[in-house]
């Protein structure tokens, strides 16, 4: 079977490469796993043949940091999408070497600093006529769709307010990146931005955030690639970016290891993720497999009537994981099926909500729209 591009996933096996994955060949793109780990990569392709025999699934287990030049030329994808978070410790060579190849690039990166040095890669794709997309995840990329749309449904001129939160269910799939990404910012000042008001610091400011359908979630401030990004492309004029566990009992015991590093404790809480993961996963019998998304906005219509909304997103039996997965999904098709821009983008404003969502028509998920 002719396929329509060959796509290569850093991490192809983890909670979201693999989700990546699935999506990728049963649209017809020839997809290779990679990764360390030979066997659990070999459970992947297993399972997915198993549901698609006639879909070929290659795989290639390396050592990122030193054999991916080596397996670029071997393999010659025409896209990589990098999967291997944390991003908040990594430095762009990835996607550097990527781009030297003269190969198209996508990443998840949730790290505000990870997406600004990207930037300085733009040249470099230009000149290579290839499409690098950073930050293809959830955030920005689903929040700032949301924010046009919002913006258009109800013609929104200026927002006076905006208010993002994330919550996971306790017992949906989170994996050891995700975790030392959070550690990263518990307790530490954040970096400023347009619309913070004071400094901030991570893990702090909690409320009480209410749901349509899933338990109320509290909520602290959480670092996020959308507290520089969407002021640009926004007008904001207060901007708040939040995260939350399921367990409120969870939720306060990390606070409490926030105002630890506040005061100085000489910890470095990302190096202890693996264990603090584990952990966690005790409070699993006090929670579900629901999760949900908030994005409130106060703002004025051209005729100067406040508008008061809240959109909601939520989603059921662990099928929150493959909301994050759905940008590089989308945008691996349209750079590999249309002529797209070149050069480095943010995911911000790429894809519309109305695509965002049809991809998830299939997955138990919710929107809805409050006053």
């Amino acid at each position: 079977m002719k396929h329509r591009g060959h796509v290569l996933i850093l991490g192809g096996y983890g909670t979201f490469g693999s989700r990546i994955v699935r999506a990728l060949v049963l649209k017809g793109f020839k997809v290779t796993i990679t990764g360390r780990n030979q066997s659990k990569a070999q459970r992947l392709s297993e399972s997915i043949l198993h549901d698609q025999p006639q879909i070929q699934v290659d795989i290639a287990c390396f050592d990122v940091q030193t054999q991916l030049n080596e397996y670029l030329v071997k393999l010659k994808p025409d896209l990589v999408i990098h999967t291997c978070g944390p991003f908040q410790s990594q430095q762009t060579d990835i996607a550097q070497d990527i781009l030297q190849s003269g190969i198209h690039y996508i990443d998840l990166s949730d790290s505000r600093n990870y997406i600004q040095a990207m930037s300085e890669l733009n040249g470099l794709a230009k000149q290579k006529q290839l499409t690098a997309i950073t930050g293809a995840s959830t955030v920005p990329a689903l929040s700032s769709a949301v924010l046009q749309y919002l913006k258009n449904q109800f013609d929104i001129q200026n927002f006076k307010s905006v208010k993002i939160g994330i919550s996971p269910g306790q017992r949906t799939d989170r994996g050891l990146a995700t975790t030392q990404a959070v550690l990263s910012y518990v307790g530490k000042p954040l970096k400023p931005w347009v619309g913070a008001g004071k400094v901030r610091y991570g893990w702090f400011d909690t409320y009480l955030q209410p749901y349509p359908n899933i338990k109320n979630r509290l909520m602290s401030n959480c670092e996020a690639p959308d507290l520089d990004l969407l002021p640009m492309v926004f007008d904001i004029k207060r901007l708040t970016f939040s995260a939350g566990m399921e367990s409120q009992l969870l939720h306060r015991m990390i606070g409490l290891l926030a105002w630890l590093v506040k005061w100085r404790l000489p910890i470095k809480l990302e190096k202890h993720a693996d264990k603090l993961l584990k952990m966690s996963r005790w409070f699993d019998p006090l929670g579900s497999e629901d999760g949900g998304m908030h994005v409130h906005v106060l703002g004025t219509d051209n005729q100067g009537h406040t508008i008061n909304k809240t959109w909601y997103i939520e989603a059921f039996n662990n099928h929150g994981p493959q909301i994050p997965a759905i940008p590089a999904i989308i945008m691996a098709e349209k750079i590999l099926t249309t002529e797209y821009q070149r050069g480095v983008i943010p995911c911000v404003n790429q894809i519309p909500l109305e695509e965002y969502l049809l991809e998830l028509k299939d997955h138990k998920i919710m929107t809805t729209i409050l006053d």
